[in-house]
């Protein structure tokens, strides 16, 4: 299972590697890759048919003579910084933007506009609703937040499917396979994922220095060769801690394996171990699925990580930055951070390196993160669905040549960018992305919301591994929640 529908971001890396993409770029809607990319056929790992099936639209240049193409999404997130440009100004990745955009409305002929200044994430329900029961054409495409509106809006009958937009070619390479499977109900899909999706995936940074002094084990060579576990993220850190000031008191000043904020990210640890909030029985409908002996070790571990030893500093995500005790303050090995805030980190001091989530044991096959990005979905009422459709497919396939590259440099920026060991690590990450539909759909539900903050909640807050009890307590709450929901959906399809 991987993001980008099995792409390979060894494509990106080459590029990054081999050039420097945007002194390159121009807005001519006929450049291919060959005018951005080295000729490194190695690095990259694609045939001559892979670059083709990426380059080439399946459907001629046409002209809607300057119909309008309008996204809506609210201002959060990514698509505050990374999406939409209205003008290049030199700096890469607002000109990656701007290409892409050009290129799709030069090839179609259409204005391509957004709205995403003035919009919260739970606003967008409501501007959808009103704009499909006014049976209008407000919006042609609907960015969401990761949870807030994602269910209300399939079961209130405001969506199209993705299924019936016929230039859209959902089993490209561009188009998250994961996420298709994972969030399509009985064979109707609301919400879909391409490269115009910028993934959010959550890593583990590293402290250089701290594992050459306390001589510890390579953790990109772990990951290579499938030894990065959390039982080898938990003994590392155990090797660290240390009160530096003599006072038996472990506080901000002292020394740790970990340091990291007490919510969301930790749900990240459930995805690593593959373990899953929801998943699909055999008819396809919906079911709780994280009560497992999995997920009781995985609790079990974590507590006694937590709280039964001083081997981690953890602190309200709702600090200031200078609050935090971050990797670059040169007394953490491991910090939790959101891929999308490494930029933040340009200016450390302390060398530190990208790692996936730990494996949950070595057996497991590979290191699987979640994307806490949002989701694409189009209301009912478009009145064009051809050009939707094909506006979308172009967005999709353009970004793999401006916006994913771009982006990939920016996280990297200058600290990371000869540092191949980096580069590999997050090409596993975002190769490795997985979709769940009790995120995405019932994550924010009274009793399924519990569940999936389980370790942030039963263990950070509560310092507790009695996840049967837990479970106990919200488990059929949780089941009626997700029962409900796929009964509106067959309502909904008659």
């Amino acid at each position: 299972m991987s993001i980008s529908q099995k792409r390979k971001f060894s494509k990106i890396i080459s590029l990054l590697t081999c050039v420097s993409l945007f002194a390159l770029v121009s807005c001519q809607s006929a450049q291919t890759v060959s005018d951005v990319t080295s000729d490194d056929s190695s690095a990259a790992q694609t045939s001559a048919e892979d670059v083709s099936d990426v380059l080439r639209p399946e459907f001629e240049s046409t002209d809607y003579n300057g119909e309008e193409f309008h996204i809506l999404a609210p201002t959060w997130g990514l698509y505050q910084l990374y999406f939409f440009a209205d003008e290049q100004t030199g700096e890469p990745m607002n000109d990656a933007i701007y290409e892409r955009k050009m290129r799709v409305e030069d090839y179609l002929g259409v204005n391509i506009t957004y709205d995403n200044d003035s919009t919260a994430i739970y606003e967008i329900m409501g501007k959808v609703q009103t704009s499909v029961m006014a049976g209008d054409d407000a919006y042609q495409l609907v960015l969401t937040h990761c949870i807030h509106g994602v269910s209300s809006m399939v079961t209130s009958g405001l969506l199209y499917d993705w299924n019936d937009l016929v230039y859209c070619n959902l089993d490209r390479s561009y188009w998250n396979q994961n996420c298709n499977e994972s969030l399509s109900i009985n064979g109707h899909q609301y919400y879909a994922v391409s490269d115009f999706m910028l993934p959010d995936p959550n890593c583990i940074l590293f402290s250089k220095d701290m594992v050459e002094s306390y001589s510890l084990e390579n953790p990109y060579e772990l990951v290579r060769n499938g030894g990065w576990t959390l039982d080898k993220f938990i003994e590392m850190s155990s090797k660290i801690t240390i009160d530096l000031d003599g006072n038996s008191i472990y506080d901000f000043n002292d020394q740790y394996g970990l340091g990291s904020p007490n919510d969301w990210y930790w749900n990240s640890f459930l995805y690593s171990s593959n373990i899953y909030l929801v998943s699909k029985d055999k008819d396809g409908s919906f079911e709780l699925a994280i009560n497992n002996n999995r997920t009781v070790d995985l609790i079990e571990k974590l507590d006694r990580f937590v709280n039964g030893a001083n081997d981690t500093y953890i602190y309200s995500h709702t600090l200031g930055e200078d609050e935090r005790l971050k990797i670059s303050s040169g007394r953490i090995l491991f910090q939790i951070e959101a891929v999308q805030r490494l930029n933040l980190l340009r200016d450390s001091e302390v060398e530190f390196g990208i790692l996936p989530y730990p494996k949950y044991d070595e057996a497991q096959d590979d290191y699987y993160s979640n994307d806490w990005s949002g989701l694409m979905c189009v209301p009912k009422t478009v009145s064009n669905p051809d050009m939707v459709g094909q506006v979308c497919e172009l967005l999709a396939l353009y970004s793999g040549e401006t916006t994913i590259p771009a982006y990939f440099d920016l996280m990297l920026g200058e600290k990371l960018s000869r540092d191949d060991d980096s580069k590999e690590m997050l090409n596993i990450i975002f190769d490795n992305i997985v979709f769940d539909p009790g995120l995405n759909y019932f994550g924010f539900s009274t009793n399924t919301m519990k569940l999936f903050y389980t370790i942030p909640n039963l263990v950070l807050k509560q310092g507790s591994s009695t996840f049967a009890s837990w479970y106990a307590q919200y488990g059929s709450g949780a089941e009626a929640e997700i029962e409900e929901f796929m009964t509106d959906v067959a309502k909904l399809n008659g």
